[in-house]
């Protein structure tokens, strides 16, 4: 039964059920005229209309293959002993031709090493001789610079020894004055330390012609002989290099 016999059928039976229970003589000519009048307009009232993207989905899963499924013969003949054998064979085949290439490959690679392999070992090495020779040069460089500034500065250096041996003060202002001179010579001694820039041991170690320079012999109770028993200019070194020897008095 269709939307618009129900709704005509539905109508019918409630005017029915009225005619049942109302008098004749109480129903007016003008209720049944729009009782017929109701009735015609639905019996016109169009089908609704669908939308144009409801038939297109309609019209596309109509028109959609069903998906098939491999027939009983096909999935035979694709388990058949006979096709797995070809296909293995297949298999076989393209397995024996990617290793051909590869021992092909490893061919070249071998000849190609054998021929060049010497030349980039000698080429390594000249390499590794090069960088080893530019670290040394760097290092060279920084001990001559560092050799040069600490020579420079030593005169300064003595001056400043040589007047806290001379200065005494006597009142505040000058042991302001001196305490302000002496935190300069520390900073300094601080910054030699930073360049591995040190004094050469003197007083109590045996003379060594290297380290030291003999400006007189003097004997001594206290020390051996050819032990320095006095410092009169201290010698300063770089590491293991001299910057300028120490002038001593050695004992006889």
């Amino acid at each position: 039964m269709t939307i618009r016999q129900f709704l005509i059928t539905s109508l019918f039976t409630s005017i029915a059920s009225v005619d049942a229970f109302v008098t004749p003589s109480q129903i007016s000519s003008q209720v049944v005229l729009n009782s017929a009048a109701s009735s015609r307009a639905i019996l016109r009232y169009p089908t609704p209309k669908k939308a144009k993207g409801d038939e297109e989905a309609e019209a596309a899963e109509e028109a959609a293959p069903e998906a098939e499924l491999p027939s009983e013969e096909e999935s035979d003949i694709l388990n058949s002993p006979a096709f797995l054998k070809r296909k293995k064979e297949v298999l076989e085949s393209d397995l024996a031709a990617l290793e051909k290439e590869v021992d092909e490959a490893n061919a070249v690679y071998l000849k190609g090493k054998e021929e060049w392999g010497p030349k980039f070992d000698l080429l390594n090495k000249e390499s590794q001789v090069v960088q080893d020779r530019m670290a040394k040069q760097t290092q060279l460089g920084m001990e001559t610079a560092t050799l040069d500034v600490a020579g420079k500065m030593l005169g300064v250096i003595d001056t400043y020894e040589r007047a806290f041996g001379a200065m005494k003060p006597s009142n505040d202002e000058e042991v302001e004055i001196t305490e302000a001179y002496q935190k300069t010579y520390d900073m300094i001694m601080d910054a030699f330390a930073t360049l591995n820039v040190t004094k050469v041991e003197t007083v109590g170690a045996e003379f060594d012609y290297e380290l030291h320079q003999a400006v007189m012999q003097l004997p001594s109770d206290e020390f051996d002989e050819g032990i320095v028993c006095q410092e009169l200019a201290p010698g300063w070194r770089c590491g293991e290099k001299l910057i300028r020897p120490a002038m001593v008095v050695v004992t006889v």
